[in-house]
């Protein structure tokens, strides 16, 4: 590797732990204005568009791997992913829109149409992004593709920063949650360099591309559901729950969930190579990161307990979620993270299809558990912490299948 790739993959780092950190100072910036009360409203909004970003991403994996794949061969001549991508923003913005009857009174109740106009825009612009995403990252550009990152994440923050000071921060929140997704068009009016990405090919023909992009929107869609979306499965089952109960819930989710998830997330590529160094132990190479996460798990569980309710209460007007439902909401964490490394070990034993069956049966029962008929903190912490066991034996059965048919 050169020096220059080392330096770019080193400012990735670094934007990426920058896009960490200020998406929390924002959830922050919203919990002190909003209050419980209003919270649950953006915390939805949130999810939902970073939920669909996260299906988009599929598109920006492929793009990534066929940019790649075309310059390294020498035969750039397949299908363009920028204009792949315009197409599925544009559908994927439609869905949004004609879907919007079904949802957005019940998820967006104020503003509903400046925030369904957002969110449609603001995804097709995206989808656009992701392309060029993954065209600097396929050609090795790592360090505009860093620059992409950190952008991104600063538009995000300060407007709302703004919002928060003008004090409009209902608005102004809905539009700090998507106001990243116009980087791309920064960059591409002040780089040549993005510019010249976004012409790139493919390594195929438009007709396998876009069935491959389609494949991995499918694949990535699997995770986004069940992780960034929860909010939406939690607020879509909540009924005429008190929404500062609801706020405080949805908050305390993200928070439990951060100090396993966040880096399990990032570092899923390398964990997909662990398993795939131990294919011969099976299901014994998994028992022991999973027993590691559910131990992780046990100790902060104990630590919300003490420490969790004023840390909560600290973030703004009216969160009060006692130390109990805290401690089992961190519990529930360490399912969800042992789920994602049952599905990185499934990914490194070839079983793709397991991987997106076994994370969509997760969230399929994680749905079903909250409508139990108890109260809604109870039936949360019961379909988090028992929701991703059944994804966790899918993989584990295709995983031993796998050991047999060798």
């Amino acid at each position: 590797m050169t020096t220059a790739a080392r330096s770019g993959l080193s400012g990735v780092a670094g934007a990426t732990v920058f896009s960490a950190a200020s998406g929390y100072l924002v959830l922050f910036i919203a919990a002190r204005s909003l209050g419980a009360e209003r919270y649950d409203v953006f915390a939805v909004y949130w999810s939902a568009f970073f939920a669909l970003t996260g299906i988009v991403n599929g598109l920006m994996h492929e793009s990534t791997r066929a940019v790649h794949a075309a310059l390294g061969s020498g035969r750039p001549g397949g299908a363009r992913p920028a204009i792949v991508a315009t197409v599925v923003g544009a559908a994927v913005a439609l869905a949004v829109l004609l879907s919007a009857p079904a949802w957005a009174e019940r998820l967006v109740p104020e503003h509903t149409g400046i925030g369904v106009g957002l969110l449609a825009a603001a995804i097709a612009s995206f989808t656009l992004q992701a392309a060029l995403s993954g065209a600097l990252s396929g050609a090795g550009r790592w360090g505009l593709y860093g620059s992409l990152l950190t952008i991104d994440a600063a538009l995000r923050l300060v407007v709302a920063l703004a919002a928060a000071l003008l004090g409009l921060p209902e608005i102004g929140l809905l539009v700090a949650t998507v106001c990243g997704s116009i980087t791309w068009l920064l960059l591409v009016a002040l780089s040549p360099a993005c510019r010249d990405a976004l012409r790139l090919r493919a390594d195929v023909a438009l007709r396998p591309f876009l069935a491959r992009v389609l494949q991995a929107m499918v694949a990535a869609s699997a995770t986004a559901a069940l992780v960034v979306g929860f909010p939406v499965l939690l607020k879509a089952t909540a009924a005429a729950e008190d929404p500062q109960v609801l706020g405080g819930l949805i908050l305390a989710v993200t928070l439990t969930r951060a100090p396993l998830l966040v880096p399990l997330t990032s570092f899923q590529n390398a964990i997909v190579v662990y398993f795939a160094d131990r294919r011969e132990a099976r299901s014994r190479a998994l028992a022991l990161p999973i027993a590691a996460v559910l131990g992780i798990a046990v100790v902060g569980a104990a630590a919300a307990w003490l420490v969790g309710p004023p840390i909560l209460a600290f973030m703004g007007e009216g969160f009060d979620v006692p130390g109990v439902h805290l401690a089992g909401l961190t519990l529930a964490s360490g399912t969800t993270a042992a789920l994602f490394l049952s599905g990185a070990a499934a990914l490194a034993h070839d079983r793709h299809g397991a991987y997106v069956l076994g994370w969509w049966a997760a969230t399929i029962a994680t749905l079903a558990l909250l409508l139990l008929p108890l109260d809604l903190s109870t039936r949360t912490i019961v379909a988090l912490l028992t929701g991703p066991l059944v994804g966790i034996g899918w993989h584990a059965v295709a995983i031993a299948r796998t050991g047999k048919a060798r």
